[in-house]
């Protein structure tokens, strides 16, 4: 699997005004290396053609594409990967119906938690939210801790900080040992997405991320 590097959540409610399909682009080709799309709100067919425009942009430029939870849009649209919650399809279930190649994540607040991730068939684990966010309502906290100590542990899979990260606080989850950032809102709804998202890549370079 790819570095999931820069992950960047884009959710068609929590864009402003601006267009999907041109912000998707512009995210893509400023150098997000993964890109997750999430619609908590629109039905399956709605959510298939949002994904299928921001796959073929993700397509054409070597990104990873990643579904939030919709294992039926997955199934239609054929992404890299999907995202997992704890109220989801069970891990297991979703690599019999994808396979081996696909990415599988999921999401975890402890720890504990993240441990029984790891026995699972995963390919990486969400750690969140790190810090307070106003672009998922029913968060669980976490903090930047419980990815150092799952770092002392040895912890095999990719870790993805998750939850208010902006490039403020970049470097504080880059140091904690996080293999990868996902943001959303500090970069969907910035006046200069283009530029949130160089400035990051920037801060992550240096640590080799």
């Amino acid at each position: 699997m790819k570095n999931l590097g820069l992950y960047i959540i884009i959710d068609p409610n929590n864009i402003g005004k601006a267009d999907l399909y041109n912000l998707a682009k512009e995210i893509i080709e400023a150098g997000a290396d993964t890109i997750q799309l999430r619609n908590k709100k629109s039905g399956d067919k709605e959510m298939i053609v949002q994904a299928n425009l921001i796959k073929a942009l993700c397509d054409a430029n070597d990104t990873i594409f990643i579904i939030n939870d919709r294992v039926n849009v997955a199934i239609e649209t054929k992404p890299d990967g999907i995202h997992l919650g704890r109220e989801d399809m069970d891990v297991n279930e979703c690599r019999k119906i994808f396979g081996n190649d696909f990415i599988i994540g999921n999401s975890n607040a402890t720890k504990d938690e993240a441990l029984l991730s790891s026995k699972l068939n995963l390919n990486y684990v969400a750690i969140g939210s790190l810090f307070e966010t106003t672009t998922k309502k029913d968060t669980i906290p976490s903090s930047i801790n419980v990815i150092k100590d799952l770092k002392d542990t040895k912890f095999k899979l990719p870790i993805v900080g998750i939850g208010g990260i902006n490039k403020e606080r970049a470097k504080k989850v880059l140091e904690s040992g996080a293999d990868s950032l996902c943001i959303s809102s500090a970069v969907t709804l910035s006046d200069n997405p283009r530029k949130e998202v160089l400035d990051i890549k920037k801060i992550m370079n240096k640590y080799g991320k």
